[in-house]
């Protein structure tokens, strides 16, 4: 019935059909209206440059995910978790000319990634989305102006797209393969905690998590199941051998060890005959120089004084 609803209105708005532009589902649902501001999404020069390129370096701990489209999201996604955790924001604008850089480098870094422009911008929409509620779920937001300057009214001309949100959801998932990287996207800010609609009552907290539920089993059936190796390529390149395995004969093994034990025992026994006449040459000449002792016979003939 809401769809319907939606299809309505979008013909009497003279929306563009889907096949009539690549990527036609982005003015198929909103229209051209969504995306305000596309001329001043580059990133100007002077000091907001200044700011952007001196801003978090996040995304580029990126470079090799499987998901360009959150590799360069990397940067705002931190932010909207490091929110709901932060500590009182004295500036609430900013807070606010900080996101909105990072916003910008998001755009820069999408292009570098060269993801396609309407693909960008509703990521773009999806993301200042997510950003206004996270500042506005705080105590310290929900208590400033933040609507009166937020990310998605700056960027789209909108105050609130908690409900688009789950309407583009929808219709990105009837084609998911198509539309994988923005899937993915979004199921990062549910799983960051983003509600949208389901926020404004709590019984339909029930139904919020089956459709992230629903959307995180879509996306692993398309993504395959992950791999539990910590690490894969763990072992080193075996080098190929060069030649068949020589097995030596037994009986050379034998004649190698008694040879080898005959020399050791020749070379052992030498050493202590050496050691041996060392030791008993000293002895041998004190004995030769002791004088023989005479006989009874002799001492019975010696005349005594």
């Amino acid at each position: 019935m809401g769809d319907q609803k939606l299809m309505n209105e979008l013909k009497d708005e003279g929306r563009r059909e889907d096949s009539a532009i690549d990527y036609g589902w982005v003015d198929a649902v909103w229209g051209d209206d969504m995306f305000t501001g596309i001329n001043d999404t580059n990133i100007p020069e002077g000091p907001t440059a200044r700011r952007i390129q001196n801003s978090g370096r996040t995304a580029e701990r990126f470079n090799i995910h499987v998901n360009p489209l959150v590799a360069a999201a990397s940067g705002l996604l931190a932010q909207v978790a490091r929110l709901p955790v932060a500590e009182e924001i004295g500036d609430i604008h900013f807070l606010n000319v900080q996101l909105s850089d990072q916003v910008k480098l998001f755009e820069a870094e999408a292009r570098k990634r060269a993801i396609d422009n309407d693909q960008l911008l509703t990521a773009r929409y999806v993301l200042c989305t997510v950003v206004d509620e996270a500042v506005l779920n705080t105590s310290w937001g929900s208590k400033s102006d933040w609507s009166k300057i937020s990310l998605l009214s700056r960027f789209h001309k909108e105050t609130f797209g908690g409900e688009k949100f789950f309407q583009l959801l929808e219709r990105l998932s009837t084609n998911p393969f198509k539309h994988l990287p923005m899937l993915e996207l979004m199921y990062l800010c549910l799983a960051l905690g983003f509600e949208g609609k389901y926020r404004s009552t709590r019984r339909n907290g029930r139904e919020l998590e089956d459709v992230r539920d629903g959307l995180y089993r879509q996306i692993r059936h398309l993504r395959g199941d992950v791999s539990r190796t910590l690490s894969p390529h763990w072992q080193g390149a075996e080098s190929p051998r060069n030649g068949p395995l020589r097995i030596v004969p037994t009986w050379l093994i034998v004649l190698f060890t008694f040879t080898s034990l005959t020399v050791l025992y020749s070379g052992f026994a030498w050493v202590l005959s050496e050691q041996r006449e060392a030791v008993l040459t000293p002895y041998r000449s004190a004995l030769s120089t002791v004088p023989e002792p005479r006989s009874l016979h002799e001492k019975s003939h010696e005349i005594p004084l």
